[in-house]
């Protein structure tokens, strides 16, 4: 048994922190795989350091290890032999800091639990549950966090890539220049770590940048062969997907970039960019919008459209829905409010692109060339749950809608005035007296009915006065009558 009181107080402060935030998968794993290990109270306690991050903080504030056995409702030996269990198992680490006035301060920082896999590939903790769970519970726990393998070698893979899903929009830059308050936001606290663990980087196919053009180009400079790697190649294509860089202008960035030295530096190349795209497009901040309609729901792919209906499904299917707003103003730039509603209706609505250039346009002629948000949320969220992805289905849809208006409209100016004025006489309409005055009314009723009540009263008092009166009355006259007898 550890004397708890030469390593903790219960005046002694602490505070706890995560460097990642705990799922709901990681609650479910501590709950069945390490509870059975650690016991209950261990499994509380880290849940209640848990609770002590608000949500979305990864610190919590000050507190003494007295509220922490207010909270468990455990003496502190208790509680000090249980953060041993969580230390042990590798759920939390424990520092420990002496302050000038000579207090304690403790910072418990929670660790992730392993995942499913890591935990019963671990030679230790499985054997460990195993053995307090028994064969049966062993497995059943197992077969729970178990998935089923796929045979992917007898699919074809379609998965697309990310410039074949989206397009970058112009008119911008992502960071003007390296010492701009953007590029610093960007670029973070070189003090402080992303949360994040490590992810895979994006997938490209660099269909739309013609790199044989780019190396042809470059052969006329003298230009090392070994500059463009595959690591470089990659850069200048994420490069010229983002700012919509053609290759004879990448062609002169580079060379720029490779005025002083002989390998293409990494930094000098993205500040290159950025300079270049920032004097060709202004200040306004590039975004990511989709292509044009995707190709296996396109009715007119590889046919030449005859009548105007297919002239018109052609021209919806192959028009991105930002150039779609550029053409109906003439060529004007696309403000930043209907830019929005494009975004909305891509990723919040997850429409298809020629699927929103027909709603698009179908509001603007209905509605006097403006894009009412609200109006447009309200058909987007009707064609979503329809599952509109042809442009024709759209369209279909779209003149149902003007179809309901028109007769709506129809019914409206071709209603019977008398019907109208007879409903009226009918149904008169009256005005509601305001609450204070419908109060003040009800206060008087009230004050009438009690003055009337009283007023009663009285008479029937009078009238009982008057009757004992008469009583009196009448004995005197009888004793009277007696006394003369």
């Amino acid at each position: 048994m550890t004397w708890h009181w030469k390593e903790l107080l219960p005046v002694d402060r602490f505070t706890v922190r995560t460097g990642q935030y705990v799922t709901e998968m990681d609650r479910l794993t501590l709950t069945l795989l390490y509870q059975p290990l650690i016991g209950a109270v261990a499994h509380s306690l880290y849940v209640t350091f848990l609770s002590q991050l608000e949500r979305d903080q990864y610190w919590s504030d000050e507190q003494t290890h007295r509220q922490l056995m207010l909270l468990l409702g455990a003496p502190l030996e208790v509680i000090f032999e249980e953060r041993k269990k969580l230390e042990g198992i590798g759920l939390l680490k424990t520092y420990k800091r002496k302050e000038e006035d000579g207090e304690t301060t403790y910072l418990y920082e929670l660790q992730p639990p392993m995942t499913p896999k890591q935990f019963f590939e671990n030679d230790v903790l499985s054997v460990y549950l195993f053995n307090r769970l028994g064969k049966t519970h062993y497995r059943q726990l197992r077969e729970r966090f178990t998935l089923d393998q796929v045979a992917h070698e007898e699919f074809t893979e379609l998965t697309y890539a990310f410039d074949e899903v989206f397009a970058s929009l112009h008119h911008s830059e992502m960071v003007s220049n390296l010492k701009s308050e953007t590029g610093n936001a960007l670029r973070g606290d070189p003090q402080r770590e992303l949360i994040s663990t490590e992810k895979e980087e994006l997938s490209f196919q660099y269909q739309n940048f013609d790199f044989e053009l780019l190396e042809k180009s470059l052969s006329s400079f003298i230009v090392p062969e070994d500059v463009l790697t595959k690591d470089v190649k990659a850069l200048i294509g994420r490069l010229a997907f983002v700012y919509r860089i053609e290759p004879l202008e990448m062609t002169s960035i580079i060379q720029q970039t490779l005025l002083h030295d002989d390998k293409l530096n990494v930094v000098e190349f993205r500040k290159k960019v950025q300079e270049w795209y920032k004097i060709e497009h202004g200040n306004e901040p590039p975004g990511i919008g989709l292509q044009q309609h995707p190709v296996q729901y396109q009715l007119m792919q590889g046919k030449e459209p005859v009548t105007e209906e297919e002239r018109t499904i052609k021209f919806y299917e192959t028009t991105p829905p930002l150039t779609l707003l550029e053409i109906r103003s003439d060529g004007a730039k696309v403000a930043a409010a209907d830019v929005k509603i494009v975004e909305s209706l891509i990723l919040d609505h997850q429409l298809l692109p020629g699927v929103a250039n027909v709603l698009l346009d179908f509001m603007l002629w209905s509605q006097d060339m403006k894009l009412s948000k609200a109006l447009i949320d309200k058909i987007a969220g009707h064609w979503a749950r329809k599952k509109v992805q042809t442009v024709k289905e759209a369209m279909q849809l779209a003149m149902q809608e003007q179809r309901k208006t028109n007769e709506q409209q129809a019914k409206k100016s071709t209603a019977p005035y008398s019907k109208q004025t007879t409903r009226r006489k009918q149904q008169p309409k009256r005005d509601k007296l305001p609450k204070w005055l419908l109060a003040e009314k009800q206060k008087e009723s009230q004050v009438t009915e009690a003055t009337e009540k009283v007023e009663v009263k009285m008479d029937q008092g009078k009238q009982e006065e008057k009757s004992f009166e008469q009583m009196l009355e009448e004995r005197r006259r009888n004793k009277a009558q007696k006394g003369e007898v």
